[in-house]
């Protein structure tokens, strides 16, 4: 018997090893594939840099769609990932909250003739009383044109406000017909979990340092409104969760050096889905699985239903049904 032990013991961790890096080697082929724009070979122009401000994510994303960036925004940077992209050709002058309470002489400051700013009914669901609107009293006595994008009426209403602000009109009625297009497809597609399936969103951050950070999603957040419950999913989150009261994200604590996964074994997801920087998780699950075995037996690390997907937090108005179909793709059984 003991000799028995001995033997299974060792096959246990191979195979536990195994299924992780299967996962990962899977992950790293999905995120090699060449992006869209390289596959087309990058044929559209840079976009047009207009002298103006910008305030609000989605007004940001739509002009960029448009083939426009101001000289200047006030965006997310720290929460939608498309920033870092723009933020190479457009200077972001900090969040909705920063430019009214950390900076409030920023914008004042920084403008010189137009400010762009986007009114949503529910703009950042973190925060619900940071509003981009709430930077007008800053500007009150300046000579400034202030032009609004108005969402209460949809996302189709929006593109066209803000193409007929930026005199692209032509452009707009196209992004509209290519956006409803991409979202009926991609709800014609979905195949819904029929219920009872359960998913954790892992949220990894790599610095260049080499340290890493983890963290879970807590239900109710953004991945559950627009992509876990349109799919059939249940956040199983609150595993990692350690107090009370309401957060949006739960840190994953560290125990003898190893990040703790041991609430995946009493949440016991279907699957599990890393965004940011999916290498900090797998990381952690791989040296994790090494002293702790036995997670094995979580249904996705058996399954290797591990992916790596992007993060929304519905600042890409205008990508979101192709994000939708990636996580569609991803859940579907």
């Amino acid at each position: 018997m003991r000799n028995m032990m001995k033997t299974y013991l060792p096959v246990r961790n191979y195979i536990a090893r195994s299924i992780v890096w299967i996962a990962v080697l899977l992950t790293i082929l999905a995120v090699a594939l060449p992006p869209e724009d390289c596959k087309a070979g990058m044929k559209s122009p840079p976009p047009e840099k207009i002298k103006a401000i910008i305030i609000g994510d989605r007004v940001v994303d739509i002009a960029y769609n448009l083939g426009v960036l101001p000289e200047a925004m006030s965006v997310r940077g720290g929460l939608w990932p498309m920033a870092k992209k723009l933020k190479i050709a457009s200077q972001i002058l900090g969040c909705p909250k920063c430019i009214t309470k950390r900076t409030p002489t920023i914008v004042p400051d920084t403008a010189k003739r137009r400010i762009i700013i986007e009114k949503h009914p529910n703009f950042w669901l973190y925060e619900p009383e940071v509003k981009p609107e709430n930077v007008v009293p800053l500007l009150e006595g300046l000579d400034l044109k202030i032009d609004y994008v108005d969402f209460t009426q949809g996302i189709e209403s929006a593109i066209r406000q803000t193409a007929k602000l930026l005199q692209r009109e032509g452009k707009g009625e196209k992004l509209i017909e290519r956006y409803t297009e991409d979202l009926d497809k991609a709800k014609k597609g979905l195949r819904v979990s029929p219920g009872g399936r359960k998913a954790i969103v892992f949220s990894g951050t790599y610095t260049e340092t080499g340290k890493t950070f983890l963290r879970v999603e807590a239900p109710g957040g953004y991945s559950d409104c627009f992509l876990l419950k349109p799919l059939g999913y249940e956040n199983a989150g609150d595993v990692f969760k350690k107090a009370t009261g309401k957060e949006w994200f739960y840190p994953v604590v560290k125990k003898r050096g190893n990040w703790d996964f041991s609430p995946l074994l009493k949440a016991d997801p279907d699957v599990i889905i890393m965004t940011g920087d999916a290498l900090a998780v797998q990381k952690g699950l791989s040296d994790y699985l090494k002293a702790n075995p036995e997670l094995v037996q979580v249904k996705a690390l058996k399954n290797t239903a591990l992916y790596s997907l992007p993060f929304y937090c519905d600042s890409s108005v205008v990508e979101y049904p192709a994000i939708l179909t990636k996580w569609a793709t991803a859940l579907s059984e």
